[in-house]
């Protein structure tokens, strides 16, 4: 995955998760504002019921939030008012604490307090009782509403919970993948290092080889090991490039593209095949009908993925190949086509062949040396890009590979 991907998948799962966690505060909130007024009106309702049994000019007003007064023209009996506001609140099941205190209208002094437990006895203090004339209120104070009207609330904490546990784990994952991805650079950069390095034992033994292979005789019986010497050092400088080349696939920069001729790259790819393919009897036949066949590229990134195409098409043939390559115009771009006879695809193995190192199961046995880079390194220039790849075919039916590339 590049970084520019990267970034964006992250700023946009980011942006998602904020936007939701916004959301859920403010229904959460209302939420809570609608069931702190249930409450209100069922305390209310409640008080106002007892203050009618007292008298029918009682007037009732909420103070603070948890916090009740009910004026009276009339002398209170506390007790009273307390077993009616018990019996009161119980009807509309609200089994909670609360603290009742009854004052003198003129003064504002207590005459008669108690503090009530929803599942304790009440404890009370004095019994309320006054023979004074003057009017009284009484106020009532809720200790737990805030906690009674959460409780209510309980499927938006379970919803909130989970939203932060969510959260909670795409910041994790995107730490994981940013952990994940540094290691895989590092890994890339010592495998690139690495590479780096072989590559100058690799061609001074090529050196060496060609020098003692000019110093022997003709026909020196020497010959045939500084042979095997020279061809085997070949190939190990073959899969060290294609290490390197495959590597540079990530680093390619859309600016450092040049205006190429498609037709001309596929019949020099062509051209490069025609030995190997008389070698085999086989034939590589190119149908170039896109009348739009300049596109903006890295040319020696787009012949080797298109030559990659072209070597499974080789490969994979027990016969011999029949390999046709095609264009044509499509929207604002060029398709091209690699078709060719040989063993094909499993249907269920199609998504995988594009994955690094993944190659088709075939026992312990690999008839086909290598180390399933090859349509992979392709998928990875071609989206590079700003193209598409996939492919088609049957079990032993062959296989069609099609590449979209964007006109220059």
């Amino acid at each position: 995955m590049h970084n520019r991907h990267l970034r964006k998948i992250i700023a946009l799962g980011t942006l998602v998760l904020i936007s939701l966690g916004a959301l859920q505060a403010y229904w959460f909130r209302k939420a809570f504002d609608v069931a702190e007024q249930q409450f209100d009106h069922s305390v209310q309702v409640a008080l106002r019921r007892v203050a009618d049994s007292v008298s029918s000019t009682a007037e009732v007003r909420k103070i603070a939030s948890n916090f009740f007064l009910v004026e009276t023209p009339k002398n209170l009996n506390g007790q009273d008012i307390d077993r009616l506001l018990k019996n009161e609140l119980l009807i509309r099941r609200l089994n909670l604490d609360y603290e009742l205190g009854v004052y003198n209208a003129d003064d504002d002094t207590l005459v008669y307090g108690n503090y009530v437990r929803a599942t304790q006895p009440r404890m009370s203090a004095g019994n309320g009782v006054t023979d004074e004339s003057h009017p009284q209120n009484f106020a009532v104070y809720f200790p737990a509403k805030a906690s009674i009207v959460l409780a209510s609330l309980d499927i938006w904490i379970v919803s909130t919970i989970a939203l932060m546990l969510m959260m909670g784990f795409f910041a994790y994952a995107i730490y994981s993948v940013l952990r994940e991805r540094r290691f895989s650079t590092l890994k890339s950069d010592f495998v690139n290092n690495m590479t780096h390095e072989f590559k100058t034992p690799v061609t001074n033994i090529s050196i060496a080889g060609e020098i003692l292979k000019n110093k022997l005789p003709e026909n020196h019986e020497l010959s045939v090991y500084v042979n095997i010497l020279l061809k085997e050092n070949n190939k190990l400088r073959n899969k060290i490039d294609q290490v390197l080349l495959g590597s540079s696939a990530y680093h390619v920069r859309p600016e450092s593209f040049v205006t190429l001729d498609v037709h001309r790259l596929l019949a020099e790819c062509a051209a490069s095949f025609e030995l190997r393919m008389q070698e085999r009897n086989g034939v590589i036949s190119l149908e170039l009908n896109a009348t739009n066949h300049a596109v903006a590229g890295d040319p020696e990134l787009l012949a080797q993925a298109i030559g990659n195409v072209v070597d499974n098409a080789d490969k994979y043939s027990n016969r011999s190949p029949r390999i046709t390559v095609r264009t044509r115009d499509t929207g604002n771009g060029v398709a091209i086509e690699i078709e060719d006879n040989g063993i094909g695809i499993p249907q269920d193995m199609r998504s995988k062949v594009f994955e690094k190192f993944f190659r088709i199961p075939s026992g312990d046995v690999h008839n086909v040396k290598g180390f399933g880079l090859g349509l992979s390194f392709v998928k990875d220039v071609i989206l590079s890009h700003r193209g598409k790849i996939n492919l088609r075919g049957e079990l032993n039916q062959g296989t069609t590979v099609q590449i979209f590339l964007p006109v220059a």
